[in-house]
């Protein structure tokens, strides 16, 4: 019998139970019970790890700020009451924050030390309070370019500026003063800016303020990059370099990423992420999987190559009467086959490096566990990925993917289409904790049915998941005259946390609704160009034909960026002129007021 073994031996044993079953188990007999309940903090930080609620090194249940928690099975219990929200089982809960900015573009979030970190359409960079809607600091759009690309990681921020270079910035509390790279030392523009926010905020407890720490100088322009502590991925066309920020020095360079696999090339890159072993680059053409030690190819992934088959997600309303804003999704009860003409729009890896998952622009979400079984040959891609279509039925639009985020910690994954914004549980084992199991064991899908306005969905710029909540910006669809004032869309920030949300107004870019969170935003007109043209695709979409012609409208071309800008600058004012809508004009010309969400999924207490 188990409680007759050995105590480290016992411990050891139920350390690989799910909770339900610990709790099973303590029923068993009185002998089961003691066991249980004499080496309780023991067993419940096991089962934590086990369902990746907490790291292997953590010794210590990390409590919210607004629930304390005081052991490991209180610790497993909170996470139990969050995991049920995730999953459409409990109500959401929706607040408003008003003071991070306008014109948010790109947003991350720390929730350990309670801030939102936002960059705008007009510039700037703001550090919201996530708890009193406070800002505690911020930098000046005089130094902050437009629609710059943001990446923050344990203390560290990084945003790209006009001349390729990236500012790396520190989190105040965890910096000594006069502090800096030595190998990469900020520049007088960095710490003239610092000077004059330190003069606007005043620093009671610097939390939230952060100081000059290094200028990170790429040697080619770099088309995406991503910070994933301690390295930094700068990714150009035909390179890619891997930075050591705290140092501020080159660690690696991976080059002729662009090098032809498979009778392909990458193709144009849309997303980068990297890990301590590998360095991720996202082609429209191909996935590719380079070592971090000598830069080896070891594994590369075309759109093509994926299995024919997958999960189809079926729309769900929640019943008449329902109050929840995360709607559970019933999925089709066998496979149903996919045609997938679509490219790459991005890749995340989960933070303990054991999964992956892609997105496609015809919507088909790839689940890969354990990916290293790929590039060992133990495994074929077709084996062990779990797919999930989001296209409707039997009807197959090549650009209904928007935005992909990835959880670090527990490996969830948002995802932002044209047919809704999802959420995505790939645990398994969490099927185990009650009896209403899943339909597919460790695939569950929500939808945010609260943001199913169709019209807004395509100006998502920035999607964020953690493991309480997930963050998003969320377009609007008129301005003036034309729109709604009831109906202004919101950048929505989703927490978990029972009985606490937060959200802030801002505006949002107009000429980003093409753009995924890993890449940058560049200056030369054939890119602008680009991503004007797709917003229009999309704004097309969101107002209809103009009025005056409708039936003579047709879908708008949307040229390879690389063409010239010439051409298609031409073409954005011969579409323009020809009338597509008054509206379209505004929209190009000004900013349009939004606002920022957080919205909250829990049980009640």
């Amino acid at each position: 019998m188990l409680h007759l073994l050995p105590a480290e031996i016992a411990v050891q044993t139920v350390a690989y139970l799910p909770l339900q079953s610990l709790h099973n188990v303590s029923l068993v007999s009185h002998g089961w019970h003691d066991l249980i309940i004499v080496n309780e903090n023991t067993v419940y930080r096991n089962a934590a790890i086990l369902h990746r609620f907490a790291r292997g090194a953590q010794l210590l249940p990390c409590s919210d700020q607004d629930f304390p928690v005081a052991d490991w099975k209180s610790f497993c219990r909170r996470q139990i009451e969050i995991e049920k929200a995730w999953r459409g089982k409990a109500p959401t809960l929706v607040k408003e924050l008003s003071e991070s900015g306008s014109g948010v573009h790109r947003i991350k979030v720390d929730e350990e030390n309670g801030f939102v970190i936002a960059t705008g359409q007009k510039g700037g960079l703001t550090v919201t309070d996530l708890s009193d809607n406070n800002v505690l600091w911020s930098l000046s759009p005089s130094h902050v370019v437009d629609y710059a690309h943001c990446e923050y990681d344990r203390g560290y921020i990084v945003f790209n500026r006009s001349d390729n270079c990236k500012e790396v910035w520190r989190h105040a509390l965890d910096v000594n003063d006069n502090e800096c790279s030595t190998e990469s030392p900020p520049d007088k523009q960095m710490n003239q800016a610092w000077c004059e926010a330190t003069l606007q905020w005043p620093p009671p407890t610097r939390r939230g303020h952060f100081r000059p720490w290094a200028l990170v100088r790429i040697p080619e322009i770099s088309r995406a990059f991503r910070f994933s502590y301690p390295t930094l991925l700068a990714a150009s066309e035909g390179n890619a370099y891997l930075w050591h920020v705290p140092q501020g020095r080159l660690v690696e360079t991976i080059r002729n990423i662009q090098r032809v696999r498979d009778n392909d090339d990458l193709g144009r890159i849309c997303y980068v992420e990297v890990n301590d072993k590998y360095a991720f680059i996202c082609g429209t053409k191909q996935l590719r999987i380079f070592e971090r030690q000598g830069g080896a190819l070891v594994y590369h992934l075309s759109p093509k190559c994926l299995p024919p088959k997958a999960l189809q997600v079926l729309h769900s309303d929640g019943g008449a009467g329902s109050t929840l804003f995360a709607t559970p999704q019933e999925l089709s009860n066998r496979h149903v086959k996919t045609v997938d003409d679509g490219c790459f729009l991005a890749v995340h890896v989960s933070g303990d490096g054991r999964d992956i998952a892609l997105l496609t622009s015809s919507g088909i979400l790839a689940l890969i566990p354990a990916f290293q079984r790929l590039i060992s040959g133990e495994a074929k891609v077709s084996d062990i990925a779990v797919q999930i279509n989001f296209q409707l039925h039997k009807l197959i639009i090549p650009d209904v993917s928007i935005y992909l985020a990835m959880s670090e910690r527990d490996g969830k994954v948002a995802v932002a289409t044209r047919r809704g914004l999802f959420l995505v549980s790939p645990d398994i084992d969490f099927s185990r904790f009650d009896a209403e199991r899943p339909a597919y064991p460790g695939v569950v899908v929500t939808r945010l049915s609260m943001f199913d306005e169709k019209r807004f969905r395509s100006y998502i710029t920035c999607l964020q998941i953690t493991r309480t909540g997930v963050y998003f910006n969320w377009k609007p669809s008129k301005r003036g005259d034309w729109v709604d004032e009831d109906a202004f869309p919101w950048m929505v920030v989703g927490e978990l946390h029972p009985g606490d949300v937060h959200i802030h107004h801002n505006h949002v870019d107009v000429a980003d609704a093409g753009d995924l969170g890993g890449i940058e935003d560049e200056q030369g007109d054939d890119e602008n160009a680009q991503e004007i043209l797709e917003f229009l695709n999309g704004a097309q979409e969101a107002f209809g034909p103009p009025a005056s012609d409708p039936d003579e409208q047709e879908a708008l071309p949307v040229d390879n960026p690389n063409d010239g800008g010439e051409s298609l600058m031409n073409q954005i004012a011969a579409i323009v002129e020809e009338g597509v809508g008054v509206a379209m004009q505004v929209l190009l010309d000004e900013c349009l007021p939004s606002a920022v969400y957080l919205v909250l999924m829990a049980i009640e207490q």
